[in-house]
């Protein structure tokens, strides 16, 4: 390189060129890019704000509609079984006859009359006692 090169010469042009609407195009590709990115962050927190909604009502849904606490099963339908419960003196098997309907009082009835097994075992419990 020529150590004694004239700067003056060449004044205040450069020696590059750009070409014609070189700046505009860039101009337009940029704002188009930068419209896209938010476009994206938008629909970005669309779906997280949806995915939000969506569990808080997932959780309010399952805390009004799922029993807590007692099960139905736990839960006396009648008074005598309210009162037997609170007291604690009635044996399971009364407190779970007292639940039936009268229907299935009777099945129950029809089939322990016919339960062979039934009979051995309180035949068995009364020579025990004797």
């Amino acid at each position: 390189m020529d150590k004694n090169f004239d700067f003056d010469a060449i004044g205040k042009r450069t020696p590059y060129r750009t070409p014609e609407g070189f700046f505009e195009r860039m101009q337009a590709e940029t704002m188009k890019r930068v419209a896209e990115e938010k476009r994206k962050k938008k629909i970005y927190r669309l779906k997280v704000g949806i995915s939000a909604a969506l569990a808080i009502a997932a959780m309010v849904c399952a805390f009004v509609f799922l029993p807590m606490g007692q099960t139905q099963e736990d839960t006396p339908t009648d008074a005598s079984g309210w009162i037997a419960q609170l007291s604690g003196d009635m044996d399971p098997m009364e407190l779970y006859l007292q639940g039936l309907s009268d229907e299935e009082l009777e099945h129950w009835i029809e089939f322990s009359e016919n339960d062979i097994y039934y009979e051995l075992t309180t035949e068995n419990l009364n020579e025990d006692e004797n």
